[in-house]
């Protein structure tokens, strides 16, 4: 993926960018690119984060987080988790947000109005009165306003706090001046509001992986010894069985075992058996390994050429 980063980076026009609006179309052209790469080769629902002068805070889904430092520009990516616990204290480490009426701000309009900044929301472009997103929307701006000098990662942290204790999980909060995020598609409550060179972006979004949780590699790995287990409980068993001539005639089970694991070649061929197993799951381990690392090879040459 570095090496991919680096390519899409380069032919994006991000080294070449000189200016700020330039080097922000430059970046949005990275990003889209670098995201749907990753979607095609690892599958859906990346998020990617490039940019300078930003502090974010994010739940992520383990092994699925990257960071990278390309000339001054930060490169983010990872993808949500499906759950998030939630804090011991919510409210008290959120702030404890204030209700529509009851903060002092809200107690004197006029004195808050000349004190906070102007903030624009640009996304949504229109807010639906009552809905959860214009409530969304209404707590970032407040937040923005009480900003002031903070530092950006401080923020965006505080924010994603406040915005879990009153509206759930899972949020995912960007702050700085220059940056730009393309989020997964299916997200939920995506606001952008601004204030003079601040930006702040947030949204929800969570990620269900679909089908069995079973480590499929691991369990390939663990077959071998799995087969060697039961090979040792078969010779146990035959031993236990076979130094009597004759069964119990009151137990079926028993002379069952008996007539199956007792004749002449019963342990020789079983001594083939296990053999054979054995041979196989240790030589399809080999050619697992091997076709990992090929599928790994031709991903990052897909990346390179997308």
């Amino acid at each position: 993926i570095q090496d991919a980063i680096a390519l899409l980076y380069k032919r994006s026009g991000c080294a070449a960018a000189k200016d700020k609006k330039g080097k922000n179309a430059s970046r949005g052209s990275f990003a889209k690119s670098l995201k749907l790469s990753l979607d095609d080769s690892f599958g859906p629902h990346w998020h990617v984060l490039v940019g300078e002068k930003l502090g974010f805070a994010c739940k992520k889904r383990t092994h699925t987080m990257g960071v990278w430092k390309v000339d001054d520009t930060m490169v983010v990516l990872w993808q949500s988790p499906g759950i998030e616990e939630p804090e011991s204290s919510p409210e008290k480490d959120a702030g404890a947000p204030t209700e529509p009426g009851n903060s002092a701000e809200e107690a004197s309009p006029s004195a808050a109005a000349s004190a906070a900044p102007a903030v624009r929301v640009l996304e949504p472009a229109e807010l639906e009165d009552g809905s959860e997103t214009a409530a969304v929307a209404a707590m970032v701006s407040e937040r923005i306003a009480a900003s002031g000098d903070e530092d950006t990662q401080a923020f965006a942290q505080d924010l994603r706090r406040r915005l879990t204790a009153r509206f759930g999980t899972i949020w995912h909060v960007v702050v700085g001046s220059d940056f730009v995020v393309e989020a997964a598609e299916g997200r939920r409550n995506h606001v952008l509001a601004t204030t003079g060179r601040l930006r702040v972006v947030c949204f929800q979004h969570e990620q269900f992986k679909g089908g069995s949780s079973i480590d499929w590699e691991k369990l390939f790995r663990s077959l071998p010894y799995g087969v060697l287990a039961v090979l040792c409980f078969v010779f146990m068993t035959m031993g236990a069985v076979c130094k009597e001539e004759h069964p119990d005639p009151h137990s079926p089970f028993r002379a069952m075992l008996h007539r199956n694991l007792c004749s002449s070649r019963a342990e020789q061929h079983m001594q083939y058996v296990g053999g054979g197993i054995l041979v196989f799951f240790f030589m399809g381990r080999r050619t697992y390994k091997a076709g990992k690392a090929a599928q790994a090879k031709a991903t990052a040459n897909k990346l390179k050429v997308s």
